[in-house]
């Protein structure tokens, strides 16, 4: 199953007000970690719209960046586990938040210094952001969205070792709410 298929799968039987019984923080938690688990397994593609036929009508359906999913579950997992940080999650998060904010500004000097072609580079200079059009600035794209993927796999990772030290896993087996 291609990842067209695997969403569209997921787009027309997902069931989001099935639960009845309140969450606790705990499962809530598992979930998140869950879900960013699963979305993380996923090829990271980048977002599109495609149509399809149902009774005879073309429907747009768009599918989302994979990479910006992984990125808001990671930021929600965040977000549930901020007031739990420690003196040494704070200083990780602190320095990996940075670096993904510096990572544009980072790119885009580099780009500019290394550019030979005048008209992508005075392109940069002048809209402050990489030139998708000019060959090099494609391969910086490129290396600029794996960097940022491997920002947020590395978030996830502290996450992880966060809720850990806290104790919360403390005789379970699975990560499953």
């Amino acid at each position: 199953m291609d990842i067209e298929e695997e969403f569209l799968e997921d787009a027309l039987t997902q069931d989001n007000y099935s639960r009845k019984d309140p969450e606790t923080f705990k499962e809530c938690v598992l979930r998140a970690i869950e879900k960013c688990r699963i979305e993380m397994s996923k090829e990271r593609t980048k977002g599109k719209t495609i149509f399809v036929q149902r009774d005879g009508i073309s429907i747009p359906l768009t599918i989302p960046d994979q990479r910006k999913v992984v990125e808001g579950c990671i930021n929600v997992l965040y977000d549930l586990l901020i007031y739990t940080f420690d003196e040494q999650g704070i200083k990780v998060f602190e320095r990996i938040k940075e670096s993904i904010n510096n990572l544009d500004r980072d790119y885009l000097k580099e780009y500019i210094k290394l550019e030979q072609y005048v008209p992508s580079k005075n392109y940069a200079i002048n809209n402050q952001q990489l030139p998708s059009e000019a060959p090099l600035g494609n391969t910086f794209i490129q290396r600029k969205e794996d960097e940022r993927v491997e920002l947020y796999r590395n978030m996830f990772q502290e996450l992880i070792l966060l809720y850990k030290r806290k104790n919360e896993l403390k005789n379970t087996r699975t990560a499953q709410a």
